[in-house]
């Protein structure tokens, strides 16, 4: 009676399978740790882009109808949320200020800074040491006022 025995090198066998298993739980926490900063990347970069079109539009609006008498802060602030769909924004979170002092005159600039945080969608970045709890992003936009 002869007995087959698998080669050690061969495809296959035990010890490679093995070497498979360690190599995945090796490479796998970062390919997570990539994958998971791709994502949080790319939602704090929408975050981002439209909350300097919430500033954006916000200033355009004061900037063009400052001295309409149906004109309030209240407006373009309602401006600012409706210009920002895929960002829960409230208009407490839009600041309207003038470079000239309190009132949009001539030749003088609206300033609107608009400032958003949000929890991480995943969660990880809150569990390395020194990462803050939340996402804090904040955008500017200044235009002269008269348009």
């Amino acid at each position: 009676m002869t007995r087959r025995r698998r080669a050690a090198g061969r495809p296959g066998s035990l010890k490679e399978k093995g070497a498979v298993a360690v190599e995945f739980a090796l490479v796998l926490p970062i390919f997570l740790v990539l994958v998971l900063g791709i994502v949080e990347f790319s939602r704090a970069f929408n975050i981002q882009v439209s909350l300097s079109e919430a500033a954006r539009e916000t200033a355009r609006y004061t900037a063009i109808h400052y001295a309409d008498a149906s004109f309030s802060t209240a407006t373009a602030q309602g401006v600012g949320v409706s210009a920002a769909p895929s960002v829960a924004l409230a208009p407490g979170n839009i600041n309207i200020s003038y470079s000239g002092g309190s009132a949009c005159a001539a030749g003088d600039s609206v300033i609107v800074t608009v400032n958003f945080a949000t929890p991480y969608m995943t969660g990880f970045p809150a569990l390395i040491p020194g990462m803050p709890a939340s996402l804090n992003i904040s955008s500017k936009g200044v235009m002269r006022c008269g348009g």
